[in-house]
């Protein structure tokens, strides 16, 4: 029984030993790069809700980065700070160098956010692939007449995109996509 007494001891006076060497050296923090996304999400937020000039520039860099998690992240947390208008340029600029996959995350943001400020990037997405399912959806999420052509176009010729284009229309329920069915039904 000593001896187990004693061996718990020496361990915890190991272990205190140990805590306090620990304590008194700086944490080692990962390069920004080389961090998992829900600590780079963290910094982000946190460094972009201190100081809301760096909204941009993080949303850039993460646009950029190819995490995809990490781009929706900092998008949905820019919303939140800035007005999505101060967005618009920094994203008009970025967009055509964006991989196909960055580009849909955009779309989706526009089409969830309703920033139709950057409806020239829907228009110019409408095409087979990722980014092209992303522009139907946020076409149909921003509704209006002239997302109401774009999908009647899309449907009545029949491409790829047609079915997605049809089921979004048909599940949606939203007073845009009211009048984008509107416009649809209106133009047969």
């Amino acid at each position: 029984m000593k001896k187990i007494v004693s061996i718990l001891i020496a361990l915890s006076l190991g272990l205190c030993a140990l805590a306090q060497n620990t304590m008194d050296r700086p944490m080692q923090a990962f390069p920004v790069g080389d961090a998992p996304t829900h600590i780079k999400s963290s910094e982000a937020w946190t460094k972009m809700s201190q100081n809301p000039k760096l909204v941009k520039d993080y949303v850039t860099d993460a646009l950029k980065s190819g995490d995809r998690e990490y781009s929706n992240a900092v998008l949905d947390f820019a919303q939140e700070l800035v007005p999505a208008s101060s967005l618009v340029s920094p994203i008009k600029k970025l967009f055509p160098s964006l991989t196909d996959a960055s580009k849909a995350d955009v779309l989706y943001w526009i089409g969830r956010n309703g920033v139709t400020k950057l409806q020239s990037l829907i228009d110019s997405s409408l095409s087979p692939g990722e980014a092209g399912e992303a522009a139907v959806f946020a076409a149909v999420q921003l509704g209006g007449n002239h997302n109401g052509e774009l999908i009647r176009k899309l449907i009545k010729e029949g491409g790829p995109l047609a079915p997605l284009a049809k089921r979004l229309i048909q599940g949606e329920t939203t007073d845009d996509t009211d009048e984008t069915r509107s416009v649809l039904m209106n133009q047969k």
